[in-house]
């Protein structure tokens, strides 16, 4: 069937039935030394004519659909409703010259073989020597169940749909292979080491270049059939999974094999090859590397290649030794996490980490594969003393405020400070020492030089006022300037001052303001005094002695 190449619109009049020719049994086997081959019963068909197509802007698409694939396809989902379209675009002349399709040479072998290396020549020939390019495609549906030869107008119209490929499975991954599938863009060769045995759909096409442009394409949509083969001759070697010091050894399960090859992969060297049965190989520096095998006996030789990870050793720290603060949990882990490795500690868990509470030294034991390493740490007690101090707390009797200074003391890294009553304002947060002139209780909070954290507190109660608040029982207001005022012409507090005769009339009441006496007689009086000063207060009485005398 063939549509428009612009609009994909089907132009019935050229609608064409073709015959096929008389089927070819494909039986190249691609395979040296093979004991029994597996019985892969494949067919092949061709379908000729001769179309003559009439000049048309944009050109054409030729298609070919049928329905359905082999129910026992393993990377399509529901493969027995699947069909298959083969299609082409036959680009206009008039846009890019006359041009001829590339042709692929050989066809693929009508069975591949697991855990066997094959490798392909998947070429095409261009006529016109066009540049080729090789990739993996999509592959195309066509058809449907109910119509498995569609009529000319029964026919799905571009743009065609795509197979759907089973979870795990894609165009460029449409076969488990150990190394992975892969194909020489320049040269079209494929290489594949199948791991499964079953069918597998494969999609292969060859993009034609002229002056750095695309002007065509041939796709190959074909179906491989991976089959459990015997061999007379079997190359197969194990090693294992961890590979320690840069040292590998290589155990021979080779089957039938007289003669050996090893060569280990290293790039360095040119002595990077054996000829014993079981290798054995000291790499120079830690890494991955391609490792073959070729087992032979006469003419029948087989290979086989594996990757090889090689450490120098499993290198793991713990942390520098540390320090375990009062009530904290410390939570231990190693640097380096091997998911396959055994962890041991000394304290019997077998966790990569560790939670301690207490100190002590603590080891880890790693054991991965045949590589065996440990490390210590050792869990250290808080011995840092950081202390809050008073310092010279006195009074300023000129202000009649006391003063002082508080201090941290000790190693540490910050701090911060906080103080009851609410509301003093601090200058500096995080300055070591603060000057206070209230009472109260001053907190400070912070983080060791160890990294513990602390707090400390300090209470100030205020400066001592036993020298401030005294108070003399004998005054002589004479006028000689000298004891002329009870309590003092000026004492170091406020007060607040009452006097009474000794008939306990009061005759005198003052506040700041000393009692004189000038016109009382001489003997005793009582008196009531309340003193502050410096956050303090003293409420006191007592007795006072009046002698006026001679100035």
């Amino acid at each position: 069937t063939f549509f428009d190449g612009d609009s994909g619109y089907y132009l019935p009049d050229l609608c064409k039935s073709v015959l096929r020719s008389s089927p070819v049994r494909v039986s190249k086997t691609n395979y040296n030394c093979i004991k029994i081959a597996p019985n892969a019963c494949v067919d092949a068909y061709e379908y000729i004519t001769n179309v003559v197509l009439p000049p048309r802007k944009g050109g054409y698409y030729l298609s070919f659909q049928r329905c359905c694939r082999n129910g026992s396809i393993v990377n399509l989902i529901n493969p027995l409703s699947v069909g298959e379209n083969i299609w082409n675009k036959i680009n206009d002349t008039l846009d890019i010259g006359i041009n001829s399709s590339p042709e692929f040479q050989n066809l693929p072998p009508n069975f591949l073989c697991t855990n066997a290396p094959l490798v392909f020549d998947h070429s095409a020939i261009d006529p016109d020597g066009d540049s080729l390019v090789y990739e993996f495609f999509h592959p195309y549906t066509g058809a449907n169940s109910p119509n498995p030869r569609p009529a000319c107008n029964q026919y799905q119209e571009p743009p065609f749909s795509q197979v759907n490929f089973e979870s795990g499975y894609s165009y460029n991954v449409a076969i488990p292979s150990n190394p992975v599938v892969s194909l020489d863009r320049q040269t079209g060769v494929l290489k594949i080491v199948p791991t499964l045995a079953g069918q597998f759909v494969v999609g292969i096409v060859v993009k034609e270049f002229r002056n750095g442009r695309l002007i065509g394409s041939t796709q190959r949509d074909y179906q491989f059939n991976v089959q459990n083969c015997v061999f007379e001759t079997t190359s197969a070697f194990v090693n294992p999974s961890v590979n320690c010091n840069r040292e590998v050894f290589f155990t021979n399960n080779s089957q039938n094999a007289l003669t050996y090859h090893w060569d280990f992969g290293d790039s360095t060297t040119i002595n990077d090859t054996s000829n014993l049965k079981d290798g054995y190989y000291r790499y120079a520096v830690p890494g991955t590397y391609l490792v073959k095998l070729l087992a032979s006996n006469g003419n029948c030789t087989d290979s086989i290649i594996k990757q090889v990870t090689v450490f120098d050793r499993i290198g793991f720290h713990l942390p520098p030794d540390t320090v375990i603060c009062d009530g904290q949990v410390l939570r231990i882990a190693p640097d380096t996490f091997y998911v396959a490795a055994n962890y041991m500690w000394n304290t019997g868990h077998v966790d990569s980490t560790l939670n301690v509470a207490s100190t002590g030294v603590y080891w880890l034991n790693v054991q991965l594969g045949n590589c065996n390493t440990y490390d210590t740490i050792n869990v250290l007690p808080d011995i840092l003393s950081v202390n809050l101090n008073s310092i010279d707390i006195i009074c300023d009797p000129d202000l009649l405020e006391f003063k002082g200074m508080v201090k941290i003391e000790g190693d540490y890294k910050f701090i911060n400070w906080d103080s009851d009553p609410k509301g003093l304002i601090i200058p500096n947060l995080h300055d070591p020492s603060i000057h206070v002139s209230k009472k109260g209780t001053y907190w400070v909070y912070g983080v060791k030089n160890n990294g513990c954290p602390f707090a400390d507190s300090v209470s100030i109660e205020g400066a001592e006022m036993d020298d401030y608040f005294k108070i003399g029982n004998v005054f002589t207001p004479n006028g000689d300037a000298f004891n002329e005022a009870f309590p003092a012409v000026k004492p170091p507090y406020d007060y607040k001052l009452i006097i009474y005769d000794r008939w306990g009339i009061q005759i005198f009441e003052g506040e700041n303001s000393p009692w004189f006496a000038t016109e009382f007689a001489d003997g005793m009086y009582f008196y009531f005094i309340q003193m502050k000063a410096c956050e303090t207060e003293v409420n006191t009485h007592g007795v006072v002695h009046v002698i006026h005398g001679t100035p």
